[in-house]
């Protein structure tokens, strides 16, 4: 079955390694500290901030780029939204503000999900974030094709040089 809601294209297998690599250790540095935090949160709640969580997926992603380039990987795959995509990514975001929105705002809509302002908050929310994620997919896909001519480019000219590089042994081992 094909995935219809986006679209992935691997570029160079050995780098994905890498990344799968330097992401597996992130993952077990976060899960440890996130297990920490839980542990604070149960055993010493007045320690507890919330923030401590926000701190950790901060420093966890510095890490994972960081580690990623330290172990040379220079290309990323190649992703973006499908149309449909966009439209159940808009939804998610949509979905998530307004839950919250309804949270907050319950007296105003006297206690009815159904009441007329939170339908109209669900259709404006999601008209205005619409334009935003189909310009966040148009700098992913324009950055993926860039990667991916740069990738190519990149392999040309290290087939030329290990051709070259071929040729002069050659030359010397017959000389």
């Amino acid at each position: 079955m094909k995935n219809r809601l986006f679209y992935y294209q691997l570029l160079d297998e050995r780098e994905e390694q890498l990344m799968n690599k330097a992401g597996s250790e992130i993952f077990h540095i976060s899960i440890g500290l996130l297990f920490l935090t839980y542990l604070i949160a149960v055993l010493a709640p007045s320690l507890f901030n919330p923030s401590m969580m926000l701190i950790i997926i901060i420093i966890g992603t510095f890490y994972f780029f960081n580690r990623a380039r330290n172990l040379g990987v220079t290309y990323y795959s190649r992703f973006h939204f499908t149309i449909l995509g966009c439209l159940l990514f808009t939804l998610v975001i949509t979905a998530t503000l307004m839950l919250q929105n309804y949270q907050f705002n319950i007296e105003i809509y006297q206690h009815n999900p159904l009441h007329l302002k939170y339908i109209f908050a669900w259709v404006f929310t999601y008209v205005f974030y619409i334009p935003w994620v189909f310009i966040g997919n148009l700098g992913l896909k324009s950055y993926g094709e860039w990667a991916q001519k740069k990738y190519e480019k990149d392999m040309d000219e290290s087939r030329s040089w290990n051709s070259l590089l071929a040729f002069y042994q050659y030359r010397e081992n017959v000389l």
